[in-house]
């Protein structure tokens, strides 16, 4: 279907980083004639000033992101604004969130005209090309409308194409920078062969018409890397892949081989990766193959290691695999962070005890920890549903824990690690970042690095991990032994320790600024006055969530956790 356009196409999500998804839908309308402005929405604050610049574009059509539940009301708010401000044009949504709950945000939102289910490239250049040429929306696959007279039409599921086979996202601006290092986020692949109960990424791909996991070749890939080499000067590839691999260790072993004859030839051996992985997939032969092709960081799902969790949360591993997992990396000297999802529906006090444990064994690398959340169209969900435990709604789903002990005890610790664990510039957001920072110098700027600088930031790491382990033990100590009807000592208890978590964690924040501004006084003693900032007026160390895409957090996960019941 050929079409003059003279009107553009408006992309809205958040970009505190390059943000993937919009921009490889940004490079496919591009690729079909159709011009696109990309417009950030990362505060509630920017409402009016996006509205304005929406406004002024006259689109022909505006599109929302909407992965998570967390920010849902805030883009449904946005478009109900463009419709109060006069927008005419076509407003659609799509993401994860938008996939599954299509039918109640369309019933409820009149200012919403269509969703565009599942990946997006194919679909919304079809939509785009339909409500350019004036031919109705009958037949889009992968779109759900709202006529009219406000009948409801599903044209179906799109079949996923080959990954080859789209562009690569649109790269326009400078790229963001870590300690002066240009960084460059990418994806080789997408979905996971797992099928974890809580991941909406399995539940999303799973959804889909097409394999669960689809992969790039190393081709591809390696073109896509040479482009941002050569066009912008990255060096520092950050993988957003979900799972970097395959439950194969010969065919992983394969294809990295491959990626990494490819990238020598390509004179590209001066770069560092950071990737993401499940325990079960770390070999010792595997990680000191990519350790050798730059590879300096490793998100590292361990999620749980209780038993009740593992089986609960259908991670398909044991606890062997992630002590295995952790010590492969200890002895590679990767660095590497995990989180641990110490509260599920199922867990009981002796698991998170083996969990306290494990943060325990293994606190050198940073970690955080949190309840696992309920994704909309996940297992986990319906499992709920199905035993009447979900609460909430379809923006924000939540549950009891079967345990009323352990519930106590999450609604103590939702309390007294609100802000070290949740904020973006809290202490675990600050101890992953610092330790990011250090090993990008230590990759980089190697003559501002030392053994002795690298234990001083492993023993901040050990410390941390010591305090969240021991004010948790009290709080499990305290949800044991009282009475569960007495609410004046649960109360009393649960500010007291808050108090004294904050009062750490103000020590600790100023302790690991100190250390940064350290790390940028020995980088420009070695290399000069570099640019160091990484942008996005957001202090460096408070930016691991965004840089490197941290699955930790109530900045990205499902919901706000709700504050305590204790009265």
């Amino acid at each position: 279907m050929s079409t003059t356009v003279d009107r553009p196409v408006i992309l809205i999500g958040a970009e505190f980083e390059e943000n993937l998804s919009l921009r490889y839908l940004s490079a496919a309308l591009d690729a079909a004639g159709f011009p696109c402005l990309r417009i950030a929405f990362n505060d509630p604050a920017d409402i009016d000033d996006v509205v304005s610049r929406v406004l002024d574009a006259r689109p022909l059509l505006v599109g929302l992101s909407m992965p998570f539940q967390m920010r849902a009301k805030e883009f449904l708010e946005l478009a109900t604004r463009l419709r109060a401000r006069g927008c005419t044009a076509h407003l659609t949504i799509g993401g994860h969130f938008a996939t599954f709950e299509f039918a109640n945000l369309l019933a409820g939102y009149a200012a919403i005209d269509s969703v565009v289910r599942h990946e997006g490239e194919e679909t919304l250049v079809a939509l785009c090309q339909h409500l350019a040429a004036g031919t109705g929306l009958t037949g889009i696959r992968g779109l759900v409308w709202r006529a009219v007279d406000g009948v409801v039409h599903d044209e179906g599921k799109r079949q996923l194409p080959p990954l080859d086979t789209l562009a690569f996202p649109d790269r326009a601006g400078a790229p963001h920078r870590v300690m002066g290092i240009p960084v460059s986020p990418l994806i080789g692949s997408r979905g996971c062969y797992a099928d974890c109960s809580f991941c909406c990424i399995y539940a999303y791909a799973e959804n889909a018409d097409g394999a669960r996991y689809r992969r790039r070749s190393p081709e591809d890939i390696a073109r896509e890397m040479a482009q941002e080499y050569h066009g912008r000067g990255a060096r520092l590839f950050v993988f957003h892949d979900d799972n970097f691999f395959v439950p194969s260790r010969a065919q992983n072993l394969a294809r990295y081989e491959r990626l990494k004859t490819l990238l020598d030839e390509a004179g590209m051996t001066d770069i560092a990766l950071v990737i993401k992985c499940r325990p079960n997939d770390v070999h010792h032969d595997l990680f000191a193959l990519l350790k050798s092709m730059g590879l300096i960081r490793v998100y590292i799902g361990i999620e749980t290691n209780s038993d009740e969790g593992v089986i609960s949360l259908n991670r398909r591993i044991t606890s062997a695999d992630n002590r295995r997992a952790l010590g492969v990396l200890r002895d590679l000297d990767l660095y590497h962070s995990f989180n641990l999802l110490i509260f599920d529906p199922e867990a009981t006090l002796d698991g998170i005890r083996r969990n306290l444990d494990f943060m325990g064994e293994f606190g050198d690398a940073p970690f955080n920890f949190c309840r696992a959340e309920v994704y909309a169209g996940t297992p986990l969900q319906q499992i709920l549903s199905s035993q009447g435990r979900l609460e909430g709604d379809y923006f924000a789903w939540g549950y009891r824990m079967r345990d009323p002990r352990v519930e106590l005890l999450f609604r103590i610790s939702s309390t007294v690690f609100a802000s070290r664990n949740f904020k973006a510039d809290g202490v675990a957001n600050l101890n992953m970042g610092i330790r990011v920072d250090n090993e990008v110098v230590r990759h980089f700027h190697p003559a501002a690095w030392d053994a002795a600088w690298h234990e001083r930031l492993v023993d901040f790491s050990r410390r941390v991990a010591a305090d969240s382990e021991r004010a948790l033990r009290d709080a499990l100590a305290f949800a044991v032994d009282v009475d569960l009807d007495d609410y004046d000592a649960t109360k009393a208890f649960t500010l007291a320790l808050a108090r004294r978590v904050a009062r750490a964690d103000l020590a600790f924040v100023t302790e690991c600024r100190a250390l940064r501004r350290e790390l940028e006084d020995r980088v420009r003693a070695a290399r000069g006055d570099i640019p160091l900032a990484i942008g996005h007026e957001a202090p460096p160390w408070a930016a691991e969530t965004w840089r490197l895409g941290s699955s930790t957090g109530r900045d990205v996960s499902t919901e706000r956790l709700p504050t305590p019941s204790l009265h």
